[in-house]
């Protein structure tokens, strides 16, 4: 049996020669393409946005069949599976891969919004009004044309403010939905385990970082929480902690002035020096070298 072929914005340049910038976005001008681009694919490091203007696609993410039509958005996730992609003749689209790296940079920039994203990968279809279908494409419209200005001195840092502007008018959508899948009652228990824990996590996550206690508020075990988060998920318990967390310490190194050391105590963090340990384990550099770079 082969492994998954994976998908990184540098793989799809190199192979499909889309319009990109450096390694951090690529843009599908068509998503016509997306049956030889991510069929029987793994996203790796990257996300994928894509609006469909036309027709019907269907499509397995992470093991579930989604359909997108008109005026839906698709909104894929790292570490996600795609196959099984099948679409009308008259189906058409956009779509833009960005990398975690950046993806990351732009997130820290959406206040108390981040969550949305974590909750896609289960959930990757949203439905638009046409209003707001009539915006995204005014954004890649626009994305585009700064992306072939091979020139500009600053096309990535203004693609990412139009990137991050666009998740902004994305959010009442990614809202509307998952409001919906708190309420559907069609839910299996692992779901509704799922979106409770997701909201307790984001809830709590300055507190409590240990599994057992978020099992606990849950009524279950910690290994039949971590059972259901990881099949429902492909994540573990932990690793979504460790989004919430690390995500918040880039929103306060980032957007405020306050010392290490306050918000190695604010995050309830032992001590600096593990705070420091942890934030380099998950993000790569150290707390003050990430304040430096920002």
């Amino acid at each position: 049996m082969h492994d998954i072929e994976t998908v990184t914005v540098e793989s799809v340049v190199e192979k499909y020669s889309l319009p990109h910038i450096g390694h951090d976005i690529a843009l599908m001008p068509t998503l016509r393409s997306l049956q030889n681009v991510m069929d029987a694919k793994r996203m790796s490091l990257c996300l994928f946005i894509g609006v469909c203007t036309s027709g019907v696609v269907t499509l397995t993410v992470n093991d579930r069949k989604r359909a997108a039509t008109n005026d839906n958005v698709m909104v894929i996730t790292d570490e996600s599976v795609i196959n099984g992609l099948r679409y009308s003749d008259d189906f058409d689209g956009m779509g833009v891969l960005i990398s975690y790296s950046l993806l990351q940079d732009i997130l820290c920039d959406v206040h108390n919004m981040s969550d949305l994203f974590l909750l896609t990968h289960n959930y990757p279809v949203f439905s638009l009004t046409q209003e707001e279908t009539n915006e995204l494409k005014v954004y890649f419209d626009a994305i585009a044309r700064r992306v072939q200005k091979e020139n500009h001195p600053h096309r990535l840092e203004v693609a990412r403010l139009m990137l991050l502007t666009l998740i902004y008018d994305l959010s009442p959508a990614i809202d509307r939905t998952i409001k919906a899948v708190a309420m559907d009652e069609r839910q299996s228990r692992a779901e509704r385990l799922f979106v409770e824990f997701i909201q307790r996590v984001r809830s709590n996550f300055r507190e409590h970082r240990q599994v057992y206690w978020y099992a606990e508020q849950m009524g279950i075990t910690p290994k039949y929480l971590s059972e259901v988060i990881s099949s429902t998920s492909r994540r573990s318990p932990n690793q979504w902690i460790d989004k919430f967390v690390t995500a918040e310490i880039r929103n306060q190194l980032k957007h405020t002035s306050k010392s290490i050391r306050e918000i190695a105590k604010e995050m309830n963090f032992s001590s600096q020096s593990f705070f420091g340990k942890y934030f380099k384990d998950n993000v790569g550099v150290s707390p003050s070298e990430y304040r430096h770079d920002s």
